[in-house]
């Protein structure tokens, strides 16, 4: 995969489904077998000053949770920047914590490897994001993610 040099933080997605094989179910419709997108360029607009909290760690349920403390020994998390907030909101989440983890989920886990109890995070409401979420079958849905995989 080639790599654009001007790709921005917010050139990704969050990914929601059923996690069958150990990190839970992130679905955010009763239909399991569903794979929803939301694009971080369509929630760029929410993340204002207005909208950061500090928010204990604890209360954020993000992927894989469960098996903290074991260490992540990946490039990604080796770059984690824990000095950018997370993106949370009050979406559901398989640990049923107050909030669901959009985007940061390997600063978390170092920010607690560090022994951090809370950190700023932009908080953004759930009804306000719900609908931005795009059905993986959709064709925009589609044509929007193949342009993290191929740039020809």
């Amino acid at each position: 995969m080639i790599i654009k040099a001007d790709k921005k933080w917010y050139d990704s997605y969050h990914k929601s489904k059923n996690y069958k094989h150990g990190s839970g179910n992130w679905c955010i419709t009763n239909d399991l077998s569903k794979i929803h997108y939301l694009f971080f360029e369509d929630i760029v607009h929410l993340l204002t000053e207005d909208t950061l909290k500090d928010v204990p760690l604890k209360s954020i349920g993000w992927r894989d949770k469960h098996i903290f403390p074991e260490p992540w020994n990946t490039e990604r998390y080796d770059l984690s920047d824990v000095s950018y907030p997370g993106i949370i909101t009050k979406g559901p989440n398989p640990y049923d914590n107050e909030y669901r983890m959009i985007d940061g989920r390997h600063r978390i886990h170092k920010l607690l490897t560090l022994g951090v109890k809370e950190s700023l995070f932009y908080v953004i409401d759930w009804d306000k994001i719900k609908h931005l979420f795009l059905d993986s079958s959709d064709n925009i849905c589609i044509e929007r993610l193949n342009k993290f995989h191929y740039y020809g």
